[in-house]
């Protein structure tokens, strides 16, 4: 009588085995290109939450392809006018700077006897003249910090380029993609998951306009706040506070620093009032604005949005507070149209 074995048989051991490699080696290729997949996630992300912009634009009459040209072209404008605001003014006062500095550390010197015994000693004011004059050998002769620094430009600059080329295509395509994708679901189940996709991808749309709203707040805001304080160039830096603020969480730090900096070249006393201003200005966005506004747009508590972008900040950094409230949004839709039913009925 042959012996009974109670374990796994032969086939089934090798296809375990051979599914388990399979994981692990797709798993490895996907750590060998995270950085594509990180632009390709941020792509899919932002195409998704300009969809409902396009589609607006399409009951206007326009064809899609019309439509995403006209986005992009206002997004293209926006840019090429906080370019042309920000770079000549800042070319002129860096190069005022760089002349004046030994001035400005004679007179920071005359003001304070301390400094001045320092400069002295040391003689800085002859030292920032000689550096000041000898700039262009010194930048010249540091060829390869040069490069250094051109090549990083550089990547970043592709990296943007190619999440602008990826949204554009997605965008184009987006219809084709969804219908597709639910093409991979058994067919008995597409329609309940295409009841659950489109609320889900309408959030993230909800999202980016909030996200918008409150940049434009930070913009409207900074912009009065420099006015009212007579902060030089108030409108390249209220753009610049604009922009910066679409990150999340630390938009406003990233923003207000250029101003504080400005404001502080101005005076001392506007310079701690821009300071205490963004400090207050942070707090209020982070814990008022932001909730309320994205409570309205995604459906979610203010606690629940707090919370969501601060743990997925602390995960993935910069990408996870991006997309860690829509992603809350996925969730609590899945749990009311999913999980508390089944719970239910269990």
């Amino acid at each position: 009588m042959a012996a009974r074995s109670d374990g796994p048989s032969i086939g089934a051991t090798v296809r375990v085995t051979l599914t388990v490699l399979g994981v692990l080696l797709l798993a490895y290729a996907a750590y060998r290109v995270r950085s594509i997949l990180v632009l390709v996630l941020v792509a899919a992300f932002l195409a998704v939450g300009l969809d409902p912009a396009v589609r607006r634009l399409e009951k206007w009459r326009l064809s899609r392809g019309q439509a995403v040209a006209a986005i992009f072209a206002i997004a293209v404008l926006f840019i090429a006018g906080f370019i042309a605001a920000v770079i000549p003014p800042l070319v002129r006062q860096v190069g005022s700077f760089a002349t004046n500095l030994p001035e400005y550390v004679q007179d920071l010197s005359d003001r304070y006897p301390i400094v001045q015994e320092w400069v002295q000693e040391n003689d800085i004011a002859t030292k920032l003249r000689d550096a000041t004059q000898n700039a262009p050998s010194i930048i010249g002769g540091s060829l390869g910090q040069v490069l250094g620094v051109a090549g990083s430009v550089a990547s970043s600059f592709f990296n943007f380029l190619t999440v602008v080329v990826l949204t554009i295509y997605f965008l184009l395509s987006l219809g084709r993609i969804r219908s597709g994708t639910l093409k991979l679901v058994p067919k008995t189940k597409r329609k309940r998951v295409q009841e659950l996709v489109d609320p889900i991808l309408e959030k993230i749309g909800a999202y980016i306009a909030g996200n918008i709203i409150v940049s434009l707040i930070a913009g409207v805001v900074s912009f009065t706040f420099l006015v009212i304080v007579q902060v030089p160039y108030p409108v390249a830096l209220a753009l610049w506070v604009a922009i910066a603020d679409l990150m999340p969480l630390v938009g406003a730090t990233l923003g207000a620093v250029p101003a504080t900096v400005v404001a502080f070249f101005a005076s001392p006393a506007q310079g701690i009032a821009t300071a205490a201003f963004f400090l207050a200005y942070q707090q209020l966005e982070n814990y008022v604005i932001a909730p309320r506004v994205m409570t309205k747009a995604v459906d979610v508590s203010a606690a629940a949005v707090l919370l969501a972008a601060l743990i997925g900040a602390s995960l993935l950094g910069f990408f996870g507070a991006l997309m860690a409230i829509p992603a809350a949004a996925a969730i609590k839709i899945i749990a009311n149209e999913v999980m508390l039913p089944r719970a239910e009925r269990a």
